[in-house]
């Protein structure tokens, strides 16, 4: 076990993780938090059955006419912006690829109701909000900044079983999701666990390895939630362990890079999404979406056009895409889609001063998870 458990301030029980989890405590920051008590523990339990049979978080299908809109006028900035930048990968040696599992086919396969596979389709919805869905070209893009930084989280609910969403490297041990993706939103089962992160996850295999959890948190308002969407806060960050490659300890933004954040950036702007979603490719390739706010949501959420759906809960959506990581920034992550597979938009949460509050006090947890 990591010392983790020797800060005073982060009081849980290191005890072997069963199927019963660690007490989660909140902190300062309004945060909630869970140290990893099995260092190491995900990587044994990812077989390569349980990781092709993974399915999409469930929780993230809504009615589009059941979010109530916001005022036009409320797609102006709601506070300050607080902003951080990116980093590129860095020199050193990498994990070497490796083959997770054989994915079967996916083309002409239903998936929770989605037709997996196939080119994308018109790029608007019903209600007018205009987008752009391609698949990456070419397909090994994702082995370069800044998709490099976005993955596939696997992660198990107890007494549901395996499933996974999408995530990227925000800071040098830090992964950005939804908090939906983390934790239930009630006090049981609270926190899931099995999290592990796969950087430019491609057709069953791990380009950059994968990475196991050490600590996962999310906002004191999401866990008291009900898990109720649209959210004011579903984002939550995972640390994650450091590798040794060839002898040298390395961090996973060390390898794959990590993008910028900028906080109420989400209205007005435009924005590009990278996730993994059942309809496309069975989950099996990144897609990317690119897209215009739509129309401001109630509880301090954003809309875009999007015709993303299962898995891609835990998208970012970036600002400035491209390669310089001075300038490409998270300005949030997907939330929910409509469950009218003709809506084709896709919700988030406002990245506010809750946001950072959050990531303040999970950069601090441990030295170097952030600089």
């Amino acid at each position: 076990m990591r010392s983790h458990c020797r800060h005073l301030w982060l009081r849980v029980s290191c005890v072997a993780l069963a199927a019963a989890f660690v007490p989660s405590l909140v902190l300062a920051g309004g945060l909630v938090g869970l140290a990893n008590p099995a260092a190491g523990s995900p990587e044994s339990y990812w077989t390569p059955e349980r990781l092709r049979d993974a399915r999409p978080a469930p929780a993230a299908e809504l009615d589009f006419d059941a979010v109530a809109p916001e005022p036009r006028e409320t797609l102006a900035p709601a506070g300050p912006t607080v902003s951080g930048e990116g980093r590129a990968p860095v020199a050193g040696p990498r994990p070497a690829a490796k083959r997770l599992f054989d994915p079967a086919d996916p083309l002409g396969v239903e998936l929770d109701g989605d037709l997996v596979g196939g080119p994308a389709g018109k790029a608007n919805g019903s209600t007018g909000a205009y987008f752009t869905s391609a698949r990456l070209v070419p397909l090994t893009a994702d082995r370069s900044y800044p998709y490099t930084t976005v993955g596939k989280l696997f992660f198990t609910i107890p007494g549901r079983g395996d499933f996974f969403c999408s995530a990227a490297a925000i800071k040098a041990r830090l992964v950005l999701t939804a908090a939906q993706c983390i934790h239930s939103g009630v006090s049981s089962p609270g926190f899931f666990t099995n999290f592990q992160f796969v950087p430019a996850y491609r057709d069953g295999v791990a380009p950059f390895g994968t990475w196991n959890w050490a600590y996962v948190a999310v906002p004191a308002n999401w866990t008291s939630s009900g898990g109720k969407l649209p959210n004011a806060t579903d984002y939550g960050l995972i640390e994650v362990q450091d590798q040794p490659v060839n002898g040298v300890t390395r961090r996973l933004g060390d390898v794959v890079g990590y993008l910028g954040f900028a906080t109420q950036k989400l209205r007005p702007n435009h924005a590009h999404l990278l996730g993994y979603a059942s309809n496309f490719d069975g989950s099996e390739k990144m897609h990317q979406v690119t897209g215009q706010a739509f129309r401001a949501a109630a509880n301090n959420n954003a809309e875009y056009g999007s015709d993303l759906r299962g898995g891609s809960a835990g998208a970012p959506l970036i600002q400035d895409f491209g390669d310089n990581a001075a300038l490409v920034k998270i300005i949030g992550v997907a939330s929910y889609y409509t469950t009218s597979a003709p809506v084709k938009t896709e919700g988030a949460s406002i990245p506010d001063s809750r946001f950072t509050s959050v990531l303040n006090t999970a950069c601090a947890h441990r030295s170097g998870n952030c600089t």
